[in-house]
């Protein structure tokens, strides 16, 4: 006998939210990375130029890092969310999510500081 509709557990919809960001992460990636780009050729400065402004590289690196960071701490939250429901599978979806945004923001600001 098949258990009513009221009673089916809720903690499947943060689970299945973590993992659909997780998946978004490297799309967004290449959209934060496009961006980022796009700024430079907007502004005529090229990337690699030694004389681009300090303006420049910051507004474009936390304009990408912001973009970059959003499915990251969605699949942290999410993940944290169907924890909390007692579902450890949202472990993995939060520790990918927290990795992948920590190891952005540290290149990026090794880029920065480089630059």
């Amino acid at each position: 006998m098949s258990a009513p509709q009221a009673e089916r557990p809720t903690r499947m919809p943060w689970l299945r939210r973590a993992w659909v960001a997780v998946a978004v992460i490297p799309l967004v990636f290449v959209l934060a990375s496009a961006v980022g780009f796009s700024l430079y050729k907007a502004t005529n400065s090229p990337r690699e130029n030694i004389d681009a402004s300090l303006w420049m590289d910051l507004f474009s690196g936390v304009l990408s890092a912001a973009i970059f960071l959003v499915p990251c701490a969605a699949a942290v939250i999410y993940g944290k969310r169907a924890i909390s429901d007692d579902d450890r599978r949202g472990l993995v979806p939060a520790v990918i999510g927290a990795l992948a945004g920590l190891g952005y923001t540290v290149v990026a600001l090794v880029a920065l500081i480089a630059a």
